[in-house]
């Protein structure tokens, strides 16, 4: 029983080692498709192609 929960750990480890980059990069995608389809003016205003559509003109 102990053998196999310490082979089990080492799966857990590499499975995690090997999708943690993965992970992070859906979650930068998600992240800026977020800010892209909300249209947050607080980011987007720095993007310099969208960021001509926030400017105000006096």
């Amino acid at each position: 029983l102990l053998s196999q929960l310490a082979l089990g750990g080492v799966y857990l480890r590499v499975s995690l080692f090997f999708r943690t980059p993965t992970l992070v990069t859906w979650g930068g995608v998600a992240g800026t498709g977020l800010i892209w389809f909300t249209d947050w003016k607080l980011v987007l205003q720095y993007v310099p192609y969208i960021g001509g559509k926030f400017k105000k003109e006096d």
